[in-house]
């Protein structure tokens, strides 16, 4: 067995002999071994697109979700999902089911003119998909101001 001491150190001389892996120091101070060819953008596409689709839109993802798409631990993608928060990329939801991502829609929105929508764009997708649940009275009232 190695101790997380003896690890890190090790982790510290990967530089000098330059392997193909490196430590990384996420914000919240989780440190992971991943490859030097990894991509956040690549990640943050690949989370775009999956917070994007309809169910998406109306339920938002979870880290397990993530998880699955990834094909990495829910604690990984729980990281990439704070970090592709920090980017101004999803909204976060906690209640006591967990964290839940939203795509954040406010980059779409015109501050000269917020009540008027687009007739594309995720604003205008996110619309569609909520607007078609009609379970919940608050997104329908809040929909309504943006549909009148």
């Amino acid at each position: 067995l190695i101790s997380p001491d003896d690890m890190l150190q090790a982790c510290s001389l990967w530089e000098k002999f330059d392997v193909p892996v490196m430590l990384r120091k996420f914000d919240s101070g989780v440190m992971v071994i991943q490859n030097k060819s990894h991509s956040d953008e690549e990640v943050f596409a690949r989370i775009k697109s999956l917070v994007t689709k309809p169910e998406a839109l109306r339920t938002g993802i979870s880290p397990t979700d993530t998880a699955m798409t990834l094909g990495i631990a829910p604690a990984m993608a729980k990281e990439h999902l704070l970090t592709a928060e920090s980017k101004g990329l999803l909204c976060r939801d906690i209640s006591p089911d967990g964290f839940r991502f939203y795509i954040n829609l406010f980059p779409e929105i015109d501050p000269c003119n917020m009540y008027f929508v687009k007739g594309y764009g995720i604003c205008s997708t996110w619309i569609k998909a909520v607007s078609t649940t009609g379970k919940n009275a608050f997104l329908n009232q809040f929909i309504s101001i943006f549909t009148d």
